[in-house]
């Protein structure tokens, strides 16, 4: 069977490393960690991950952690954002368990309810 260079770099566990991060540009976006941002104005920490049908278009909101860089041979990385999640509606309603959107489409989260702690990693580029 043949394996193209590419399937080879991330397989080959020989030259991996994984590194932290405080901040990155993904998607045209900057995401901050949130110990980093108390003393900040702006909060960049929040991360929104989108459903699609198989979900219900429901969509996901959270707060990262920390993020995660794994380095793979020939120059690949993978960045991993741990985050906190949070207790949100289905997509068809505005208000729901700790979650409200006023009549500007501003969604406020009730941060006390939080979800899926056993699966707080998502890829960097999953988020907005």
């Amino acid at each position: 069977m043949e394996v193209s260079a590419e399937m080879f770099a991330l397989a080959d566990w020989t030259e991996n490393r994984a590194r932290t991060l405080n901040r990155c540009h993904i998607n045209n976006w900057l995401f901050r960690i949130a110990d980093i941002e108390k003393s900040l104005v702006t909060q960049n920490s929040g991360v929104l991950v989108r459903g699609d049908r198989t979900t219900g278009n429901m969509s996901w909101y959270g707060v990262i952690k920390r993020m995660i860089a794994l380095e793979f041979a020939g120059q690949k990385e993978v960045i991993l954002f741990e985050c906190d999640w949070y207790d949100v509606p289905a997509a068809a309603t505005n208000r729901g368990r700790g979650y409200s959107k006023d009549q500007f489409g501003v969604i406020d989260i009730d941060t006390t309810r939080s979800r899926y702690k056993n699966e707080p990693y998502i890829l960097a580029t999953q988020a907005e």
